[in-house]
């Protein structure tokens, strides 16, 4: 079983806990989830926040200093044990941007965390992942390769060695 919780304006506190900067005006909103992997989820129509009470620049990236962003979704699990009274979650910090400020407004993600067994875990984007797995890729191409079986391209990182696999 698990959720997902949607922040709008929130900062981010211990252990990954999120506290919104105006909880009287935008309670957090959360989701039930069944059990199982695969599902999809998309928020009830009605459920949000009208954002007209804000500037675009103010939507449009985390505040300076205060790591305050404009949206945070938390996808979090609920343990069955009692032993394991620790939630994982993974968390989405994102910005509202529109096109040359017209039209409807996309999410842009800024940062992904991971909090598991108490451990808070950034995200990174792996530089150089993208041309590994090219639309051309020959047998013959040295060095773009997968390691463990030498015949595919590369499209997966390692962590902490960071090899490419």
């Amino acid at each position: 079983m698990g959720s997902i919780t949607i922040f709008y304006l929130a900062k981010e506190e211990e252990k990954c806990r999120f506290n919104p900067l105006f909880p009287d005006l935008f309670e957090p909103i959360t989701f039930p989830l069944r059990k199982g992997a695969g599902q999809k989820f998309c928020q009830p129509s009605g459920t949000g926040i009208d954002l007209g009470f804000f500037e675009l620049d103010d939507l449009s990236q985390p505040s300076s200093g205060e790591d305050i962003f404009p949206l945070v979704i938390c996808a979090e699990t609920n343990s069955i044990s009692v032993l394991d009274a620790s939630p994982h979650m993974q968390i989405t910090q994102a910005v509202l941007e529109k096109n040359n400020g017209v039209g409807p407004f996309q999410v842009k993600v800024v940062r992904q965390i991971l909090w598991i067994d108490d451990v808070r875990y950034e995200l990174r984007e792996l530089y150089g992942i993208g041309s590994s797995a090219t639309a051309d890729f020959e047998d013959n191409d040295h060095g773009k390769e997968c390691v463990i079986c030498m015949t595919e391209p590369k499209d997966t990182a390692v962590l902490p060695c960071r090899h490419m696999v």
